[in-house]
């Protein structure tokens, strides 16, 4: 493949690259278009296996906005770096490259942009070919540590020692601690996006239950947080893309059993005025019946239940704080969480210090040479594609140090 390099520039350099998953095997492929860059990948993993799973093994790439202020705002940590960024390498501009790398996209009417093949293997599989170069390698060695002295930076594995001229960290989230000697700071490692535990186990029996564009106010002592979308009861908790949006917003807090993150529901779009026509206008009609229009009937039996009351009995005989109990339950349900579901996060908020970052090379200020590109930085973004396109836009603009001359 051309080198961008002339003659004179041509020099052979050692590239090591921690972690080959989204953003790690992004900038790897990127760097190989000049052939002076001898990139050693490594991971335990096969490259880009970190995507198999996303968006439910349909590989959810990213998000179709075009406003890049809109866009930040689906960050609750790095929107102000990823401002300077995006608008070096924007979400329009991904969906073009990987175009040109062979993955074709569509956007869904929720604005989610996947590969028109649905798959995460395929994409897998189309991506990780273009590693297929005589200047990469990949190594399945656990890295124990990395180190920078005066022969380069040392990698040392569960395998070997290696020297390399440059180093690309790209980690993920979690995984910090290998590189502590660079001296960088750490915003201290929390999960987001994750399910949430509650303390009204019951609602729990209503496991598959979901409610479209629902909405959440959360709060915590003196801290709160609003958010809406998608929300989903499941066996042993609640989950959905709204709950996770409350995870992440509330990543840094500390909410337990005797002390919950109190949260305040509400199902549906209707208000407490458009239940009470409705009742007044079905007076004959069943409970049930009644406010299965707003909700599913399984949940309005088990409020129902809950509360002692007789669902089948004509909606005109309901008592008033019957009425007040069901509509609170569609308007303004109380719920509380006690933790979060171990082992559950997508995300892991904290990272690197963007503080440390140059934001226009992803080159750490205080060491040249090393760059982080990814999660293993202080951002997180809620689901939807945003976590994706951070690992591509930082993978980029690292990649274009290794592309094209430095100027002096």
């Amino acid at each position: 493949m051309m080198s961008f390099y002339t003659e004179q520039e041509l020099t052979y350099k050692k590239t090591a690259v921690i972690g080959l998953g989204a953003s790690g095997g992004f900038f790897s492929l990127l760097a190989l278009k000049n052939p002076c860059n001898i990139i050693t990948g490594f991971d335990l993993n096969e490259p880009f296996s970190t995507l198999l799973k996303t968006g439910g093994g349909r590989c959810n790439i990213t998000y179709d906005e075009d406003d890049i202020k809109d866009f930040v705002q689906n960050y609750p940590r790095g929107s102000k770096f990823l401002l300077s960024v995006f608008s070096r390498f924007s979400a329009a501009q991904a969906r073009e490259l990987f175009e040109k790398l062979g993955v074709k996209t569509y956007v869904q009417p929720d604005k989610r942009v996947f590969p028109e093949t649905d798959s995460s293997a395929l994409t897998i599989k189309t991506l990780a070919a273009h590693l297929n170069a005589p200047n990469f390698t990949h190594k399945k060695e656990k890295v124990i540590s990395a180190s920078k002295s005066a022969k380069g930076f040392e990698i040392k594995t569960n395998q070997g020692v290696y020297i390399f001229d440059r180093l690309v960290i790209a980690s993920g989230g979690g995984n910090t601690g290998f590189f502590s000697s660079f001296g960088h700071k750490i915003k201290p490692l929390r999960p987001s996006l994750t399910a949430l535990d509650i303390r009204e186990k019951e609602f729990y029996s209503l496991s598959g239950l979901s409610f479209h564009n629902a909405r959440i106010k959360a709060r915590l002592e003196k801290r709160s947080y609003e958010a809406e979308g998608d929300f989903l009861f499941s066996h042993k908790s609640i989950t959905g893309p709204l709950v996770f949006k409350i995870s992440a917003l509330s990543a840094y807090d500390d909410f337990a059993e005797d002390k919950p993150l109190e949260i305040t529901l509400k199902t549906s779009g209707c208000s407490p005025e458009m239940i009470e026509n409705e009742l007044k206008a079905n007076a004959k009609k069943s409970i049930k019946n009644v406010f299965s229009k707003f909700a599913p009937e399984s949940f309005i039996s088990l409020i129902c239940s809950i509360n002692n009351i007789d669902g089948n009995k004509q909606a005109a005989q309901l008592k008033k704080q019957e009425k007040e109990i069901l509509i609170q339950a569609l308007t303004a349900l109380k719920l509380h969480a006690e933790g979060r579901i171990k082992n559950s996060e997508i995300v892991t908020a904290g990272g690197v210090s963007l503080d440390e970052i140059n934001q226009k090379t992803m080159e750490s200020k205080l060491i040249p040479g090393l760059f982080f590109t990814g999660e293993v930085l202080d951002i997180d973004g809620f689901t939807g594609g945003f976590n994706l396109q951070n690992c591509w836009s930082t993978a980029y603009i690292c990649s274009l140090n290794f592309i094209t001359p430095a100027k002096n």
